[in-house]
């Protein structure tokens, strides 16, 4: 299975890498596509155990869809659809009201009803010209740790961050083994990590020292206190010329504790995590609303035949969905538009513009503002 995907990504595994897949391996979650006399793997797919964090705190059970990839000699054949098909029967199953995934292109999931839940933004800072507003607190707390002392406290503080945070996954300790062992060839020619920690946050990040550059590598915060203070730390770092980042959120406060906000250069913005709803009134029962919502959804989902219609009613304060067949003013949306909109990043007046939203102005004006959440959703964890 491995050499299967090595040859689809353009990679050979060694025995490193073998070992770290092994850590977070579990055979009962994939599923093969072998040739005619069985003995060859044409195609993989599999899944990783999170839970998910939605909008309002509450975190759902989800399936990591990974390793997917058919063999370039047996393209088009069906095999993809009939391995995702098997496999998400299997997700409906086990009960589970999610499914997410990271697409290595962008053309593949949409008809299969994943739609863009979160977005990366990468970003560069020059270090020098990075100053911070006169007004921002110097409230100190930062240590630089080692790496055992942040496995013992990292956890707790990702856990922190996780809980409020719409679209954070939650990590196992095989994850936080794997992140921590920092292989030779997870360092693309940097440093070993670095850390620094704080009460309430903490960053990971690589020297190059070739370039000058900082490469975070991982940061969670569980308060304002430590974001601020981790910030400036980084941009006090010696011997560095610039910061690079590389899973910021559209709208990172960072760039506005600068008292030139364009010191924060977006290199690249593109999608990270993609959701699928697999039961929708589990899904949207168990988030919170920015204002309160009464709306009948029409969702189609030709690939599962999960859709139908359900009224939502909901608000700050909790929400229910159930089947309806009418009484409240009607949206219809694709599978994948919902998927786009569970954690709060998307805005419906664009997917409406983009003809994946049907319905009236005023109604969709107001499924607007009440699936937007709290801050912009970011997944945190790569797979």
């Amino acid at each position: 299975m491995a050499e299967a995907d090595g040859r689809a990504f353009g990679k050979h595994n060694t025995d490193e890498h073998m070992e770290t897949i092994r850590r977070l391996f579990d055979p009962g979650r994939f599923l093969v596509a072998l040739d005619g006399d069985g003995d060859e793997v044409v195609g993989v797919t599999g899944s990783y155990p999170f839970d998910v964090t939605l909008p309002g705190g509450a975190a759902l059970p989800a399936a990591g869809v990974t390793w997917v990839s058919v063999a370039v000699t047996h393209r088009r054949r069906g095999i993809l659809r009939a391995l995702l098909a098997e496999q998400h029967r299997g997700f409906v199953a086990d009960g589970l009201p999610l499914a997410l995934l990271t697409a290595s292109e962008g053309g593949i999931y949409g008809r299969f009803g994943y739609g863009i839940a979160t977005e990366h933004r990468e970003v560069e800072i020059t270090r020098r010209r990075a100053v911070l507003r006169r007004d921002v607190p110097d409230c100190g707390g930062v240590r630089q740790v080692s790496t055992a002392e942040l496995r013992r406290t990292a956890p707790e503080i990702h856990r922190r961050w996780a809980a409020q945070t719409p679209g954070a996954l939650s990590r196992t300790p095989a994850w936080w083994d794997v992140l921590f062992a920092d292989r030779e060839w997870q360092r693309g020619g940097a440093s070993a990590l670095f850390h620094l920690a704080h009460r309430d946050g903490y960053v990971s990040y690589r020297i190059d020292r070739a370039t000058q550059t900082c490469r975070i590598v991982d940061m969670a915060t569980a308060t304002d206190e430590a974001y601020t203070a981790l910030w400036r730390t980084l941009l006090g770092l010696d011997l560095v010329e610039t910061i690079v980042a590389r899973s910021l959120a559209p709208a990172e406060p960072v760039q506005f504790l600068l008292a030139d906000p364009r010191q924060v250069r977006t290199v690249a913005q593109y999608d990270g995590m993609w959701a699928r709803v697999l039961d929708v009134p589990a899904a949207l029962s168990a988030r919170r609303y920015a204002t309160e919502i009464d709306v009948v959804l029409d969702v189609w989902d030709p690939f599962l035949d999960r859709g139908g219609r359900f009224r939502l009613r909901g608000g700050p304060d909790g929400a229910s969905c159930e089947p309806a067949r009418d009484g409240a003013p009607l949206v219809g949306l694709g599978m994948a538009a919902l998927g786009s909109l569970l954690l709060g990043g998307a805005h419906a007046g664009s997917l409406a513009r983009a003809g994946l939203l049907e319905g009236e102005p005023a109604v969709l004006r107001r499924v607007d503002t009440a699936f937007r959440g709290e801050r912009a959703p970011q997944h945190g964890t790569e797979f």
